[in-house]
């Protein structure tokens, strides 16, 4: 009854959050541990826990950084369910609560306002953004973006795309790519350019758009924005002309509590 339940209850939440443009994430879940779901959205985080120790359903929520749940979790609903005694009807009685929950006018402000800072936050989009919005793309820049920013005081925008990100675009177009992820990667250059700095706007148009093939540039062109497919036709004609090299950063002490994970 307990997967039962887990599978109702999950299922309900997932259907309220999709109206919300959450999204359900796949979890490894190791035997002994406690069931688990989670939905990440724009701005925010659900996920609905089954503690089989304490006999209990949870349905939490946090917020959204650097592309994934920030982990400060907190407990917006509760309800006991004991396999062994409760039935179908209460799964379905919990199931209702968390969606009532998630559909009530309180959250709906909460997650709204959320979105609004976010956007706020990115009126000014740095280069470091500007990756972390491609990890959606390319999972494994997370852990080059961990190491970089260890490392170096400053986050080295032109060299880090130069080295990692670049090579990671070139191959997504190599690759056969549909329409939708193309357009998908044309969205998040089009959004950080209009929002970019100087270096994010230098990034896009001479690092990125001047190292791509011509058959991925016009793929890439039908779903740019006006404003980004004109700075486009602009940097092409600074192809093999000499860029001032960006100065190198001093490099940080590593700890080695740091190497062992630790902070």
């Amino acid at each position: 009854m307990e997967k039962k339940a887990f599978d109702l209850i999950t299922a309900k939440v997932e259907e309220a959050l999709v109206e919300q443009e959450f999204t359900r994430q796949n979890v490894e879940v190791k035997e002994g541990e406690n069931s688990i779901a989670l939905y990440t959205g724009e701005s925010a985080a659900y996920s609905v826990i089954y503690d089989a120790g304490k006999k209990r359903f949870e349905l939490r929520s946090c917020g959204i950084k650097d592309s994934a749940p920030d982990n400060e979790w907190k407990s917006i609903s509760a309800w006991l369910f004991d396999p062994q005694e409760d039935t179908e009807r209460e799964a379905e009685s919990i199931a209702n609560d968390f969606v009532e929950t998630i559909q009530g006018p309180k959250r709906i402000a909460q997650i709204n306002a959320a979105k609004k800072k976010k956007k706020d936050d990115e009126a000014n989009v740095d280069p470091l953004f500007f990756m972390n919005r491609l990890v959606n793309f390319f999972p494994e820049l997370r852990e080059e973006i961990r190491w970089e920013r260890e490392h170096y005081e400053m986050f080295r925008g032109i060299t880090f795309t130069k080295e990692k990100a670049l090579p990671l675009i070139q191959r997504f177009f190599l690759e056969n790519p549909t329409d939708a992820q193309v357009k998908k990667m044309a969205t998040i250059m089009s959004d950080c350019y209009a929002s970019g700095d100087l270096d994010v706007r230098g990034i896009i148009t001479y690092v990125i758009f001047n190292s791509l093939d011509e058959k991925a540039i016009q793929k890439l062109e039908e779903y740019l924005s006006d404003e980004l497919k004109k700075a486009v036709k602009f940097s092409a004609r600074l192809k093999g002309k000499k860029i001032k090299p960006e100065k190198k950063k001093k490099e940080k002490k590593i700890m080695a509590n740091t190497l062992n994970g630790k902070r």
